[in-house]
């Protein structure tokens, strides 16, 4: 990082005692009075002041930035926007195994058969109903997994540092996914009860 030769808090100091001495020569203006000095003289010193604090702002900046700032932004964006994606597809995924999982739960579901003579046909029953705790006990384990990653996924988007005017589209999907995250989240609970 290159020295300054006006640090920032000097240059802020320097801004705000500037447009102090403007406010207060135009407030005299306005009601035609004077302060120690005339109008004028506040206004004469405070734009004076302001001109040369950007004369001095505008050379410091001229010389202390760095011509790669601009492209290491860009960079940083495509880097986190990779990432959002990769977390994205890792959502999708696990969604789609979620669906799959559920069918095939629904599927034990729909085999489960309750025997009219009951007492004949216990084991069958019995043979059902652990078919069934398995593919639940499952479908449990998907969804903590899941819960897991929607967690790291709504981390990841939290931590994103998106800039003014890259666009809403990545806004949507970071909120698209965060709003995803708090209903699997329910779901997962509503599981574990």
């Amino acid at each position: 990082m290159k020295k300054q030769f006006i640090p920032d808090n000097y240059m802020e100091l320097f801004f705000g005692v500037g447009a102090a001495v403007v406010i207060i020569g135009a407030l005299l203006k306005i009601i035609n009075a004077s302060l120690i000095f005339s109008a004028n003289t506040w206004l004469i010193a405070g734009l004076s002041t302001e001109a040369i604090i950007f004369t001095l702002s505008g050379i410091q900046g001229y010389f202390l930035s760095s011509p790669g700032a601009e492209e290491d932004a860009v960079s940083t964006i495509a880097v986190e926007t990779a990432a959002l994606q990769k977390a994205v597809d890792g959502t999708v995924k696990g969604l789609s195994d979620l669906n799959s999982n559920l069918s095939s739960a629904s599927k034990a579901a729909q085999s489960i058969t309750v025997p009219s003579d009951l007492s004949s046909n216990a084991q069958s029953v019995s043979d059902g109903l652990s078919s069934a705790s398995s593919s639940i006990e499952e479908i449990n384990k998907l969804y903590q997994n899941l819960g897991k990653s929607l967690s790291q996924v709504n981390s990841a988007t939290n931590a994103l540092d998106i800039p003014d005017g890259i666009g809403e589209e990545l806004e949507k999907m970071k909120n698209t996914i965060k709003e995803l995250n708090a209903k699997y989240e329910a779901m997962l609970g509503a599981m574990n009860k």
